[in-house]
């Protein structure tokens, strides 16, 4: 109990990661494109599948920085050409610097979404059925706010009009205490539990598009920082987790997580935040124990990213090991079912590459993830030592 101890305390207690929308947990997630519901082994298990926690035959600490910062297509261009005209002044444009300029607005304005993302060191413990973690979580979410004077004749738009566009801000900045179990009810049946406790700072605020937080050299990080470094309104929640995991035949394993039960929800001064109930559904397919390939998705289209626009994730990975399980190699895709272009260079795809290291009591994993257009958009390395 002492070494345990010790451990957790060198680890540290902070988190910052996202808890509330979309996002990986760990290095072997990202690189399988955010997938693994069906079989995580690691520390992960507590936030992705706690039914998967009956899996660990020896206590595990572990320790990993992750990033992440998403935008829609090239949401950051477009935003960053509109901002390169002198919106204070559009009377002042010449029609065509005006014609130009509504176009871009159009584009930016009738996104899908705009900006959220989280960056992360994340430590935790996990043994057999049970696990725990004490978190410092910082995340933000930032969306343009649809406007009818997008619709007026450009020759009726004043500079009050341009200046009554505006962007919607949710940062969160708190502490998240975690617990998961596990419980095998057969022998091909497993159940979790994960529970949550959330504390902390929470803010929902609106800034227009001529505010100077609004910059054409600003790019996701600044805004996403904008929003959870403005946080300064009290919140505490309580968030529960179900899961169940089952092994099918020699080869398969599936898993179901109901994430969010009871849709909680936030108190604001201005209203309220609902954290989105998701229900989650993976599928595991391993023929040997070199190779794995993982498909999870969400069972129905919801509001996932708080503005009003519903998504339906879905994540596909191969994982596969070479010289006695000691060394992996992975890759994976996320997307959303509720796009028009799953491939190519408009869609919104995220594909994550990664390896994992296995040496005695040690275990590395490294990954990054890139959009289809090739910029980094997710990066992670995860450390985990097994206490034998």
């Amino acid at each position: 109990m002492k070494r345990l101890i010790l451990i957790i305390v060198l680890l540290g207690w902070s988190v910052k990661g996202f808890a509330i929308i979309p996002d990986f947990f760990g290095a072997r997630s990202l690189a399988l494109g955010y997938g693994s519901l069906a079989l995580s082994y690691d520390v992960n298990a507590l936030f992705i599948n706690p039914a998967n926690l009956t899996v660990q035959v020896a206590p595990m600490s572990g320790y990993q920085f992750q990033y992440n910062h998403m935008e829609y297509l090239d949401f950051d261009e477009l935003l960053s050409d509109v901002l390169s005209f002198d919106l204070k002044n559009f009377e002042n444009l010449t029609f065509d610097q005006k014609t130009e300029l509504m176009g871009g607005l159009d584009q930016v304005f009738n996104s899908k979404f705009g900006f959220y993302g989280s960056q992360g060191n994340v430590p935790g413990f996990v043994t057999k059925n049970f696990g725990f973690s004490a978190s410092f979580i910082k995340t933000a979410i930032v969306h343009p706010v649809q406007n009818d004077i997008l619709e007026k004749d450009i020759s009726e738009i004043t500079n009050d009009d341009i200046a009554s566009l505006n962007m919607n801000f949710i940062g969160l900045n708190y502490r998240k205490f975690s617990l998961g179990y596990a419980l095998q009810l057969t022998q091909t049946v497993h159940v979790g539990v994960g529970l949550h406790y959330l504390k902390g700072k929470i803010k929902e605020f609106r800034r227009s598009i001529v505010d100077d937080a609004f910059d054409q050299n600003n790019g996701t990080e600044d805004y996403l920082k904008t929003a959870w470094e403005d946080a300064d309104e009290d919140f505490s929640k309580i968030i529960a987790d179900f899961s169940a995991v089952m092994d099918v035949g020699r080869f398969f394993r599936v898993g179901l997580v109901l994430r969010n039960f009871g849709n909680p929800t936030i108190a604001l001064p201005e209203g309220e935040i609902v954290i989105k109930k998701r229900i989650i559904a993976g599928i595991a397919f391993r023929p040997d124990p070199e190779w794995g390939i993982f498909l999870d998705v969400d069972i129905a289209k919801g509001d996932l990213l708080l503005n009003g626009n519903e998504m339906q994730p879905i994540s596909i990975g191969i994982e596969r090991s070479f010289f006695n399980n000691t060394f992996f190699l992975r890759v994976g895709m996320l997307n959303d079912l509720t796009e028009k272009k799953f491939l190519g260079n408009e869609s919104n795809a995220l594909f994550g590459f990664g390896l994992g290291f296995n040496m005695r009591n040690i275990m590395v994993d490294a990954a990054l993830a890139l959009d289809s257009g090739g910029a980094l958009k997710s990066l992670a390395i995860s450390g985990h030592y097994i206490l034998n």
